[in-house]
């Protein structure tokens, strides 16, 4: 079950899903049972290292699982398997099965909002509160324009002279706005994309995207759980139409935005983030 040889962090851990097909998981927990549960879901293309910075003092409040997404990060990445988001979502809550958590709060960046929203709207008896954190969501903008073109024929791309470089600048650009996309974040970035399958799986879930967002689409309004929904202003992934947008659609939300991030606040302004977040965990209803 557990193997830390490979991971970013050392309380890194693997678990075996049988809805991944026997595949592994991977995860990070620091303290377990320290508090109540609370599943960190990162990006597209990202992984549980997006959580670095507010990883520690959640920790001390929180029985935080940042996990690798199925297909991304440090967990396993068969070819072989379904990596839309009815069969993740199926994932994430075997792994809170088998983790022996019958409730958790959830917080989810970009996708991992996406997969959040869906998780609480199927099964709103497992999310106690939902943080949305530059949520991805149905509607015509650039970014899922783009995912829509992707396709595993792509792969080799990815292996060009200068594309490494070319993604930074996409980065810099497009996902951050004061981050420092140095050659040191882009080790860790690219760590996890260079092992065997990662880029088939990465252009898979990217070509599926706009289709699972609008079958996320009717779900929506299902969302019981209260909601905290946070905002980069320069966010140049996800507009803030889109965000307008789960507000109309997704009750009890409220909207923090941080004028000084991009697409991952928790990165950009990780002291405001994990205030903020801690504060709204912890209210009562």
């Amino acid at each position: 079950m557990m193997d830390t040889a490979q991971s970013w962090h050392p309380d890194g851990r693997w678990l075996a899903l049988d809805a991944f097909g026997g595949a592994r998981i991977h995860f990070v927990r620091p303290r377990p049972q320290a508090g109540p549960p609370l599943l960190l879901v990162h990006g597209f293309a990202q992984s549980s290292w997006a959580w670095r910075f507010v990883l520690p003092q959640l920790s001390e409040h929180f029985d935080v699982i940042a996990l690798c997404l199925p297909g991304l990060g440090w967990s396993d990445k068969p070819l072989d398997v379904d990596y839309r988001y009815p069969a993740q979502v199926a994932r994430l809550l075997e792994l809170l099965d088998k983790l022996a958590l019958p409730t958790a709060h959830l917080c989810g960046n970009s996708l991992g909002g996406a997969l959040a929203m869906r998780l609480a709207a199927e099964h709103p008896q497992r999310v106690d509160r939902l943080v949305l954190v530059g949520p991805a969501a149905h509607g015509m903008f650039p970014a899922a324009l783009l995912a829509e073109l992707q396709h595993e024929a792509m792969a080799p791309l990815w292996t060009l002279p200068g594309f490494d470089r070319l993604l930074q600048l996409g980065l810099r650009h497009g996902a951050y706005k004061h981050l420092p996309i140095d050659d040191h974040y882009m080790a860790h970035f690219l760590a996890p994309l260079r092992s065997p399958g990662a880029v088939a799986v990465t252009l898979r879930i990217a070509r599926y995207f706009r289709n699972d967002l609008q079958e996320l689409e009717p779900l929506l309004p299902l969302i019981r759980a209260p909601v905290l929904l946070i905002w980069g202003r320069h966010d140049r992934l996800i507009p803030r139409r889109i965000v307008r947008h789960v507000m109309r659609r997704v009750p009890q939300t409220r909207l923090s935005v941080y004028a000084a991030s991009g697409h991952c606040p928790q990165e950009e302004e990780p002291e405001r983030f994990t205030a903020e977040v801690l504060a709204f965990l912890q209210e009562t209803r």
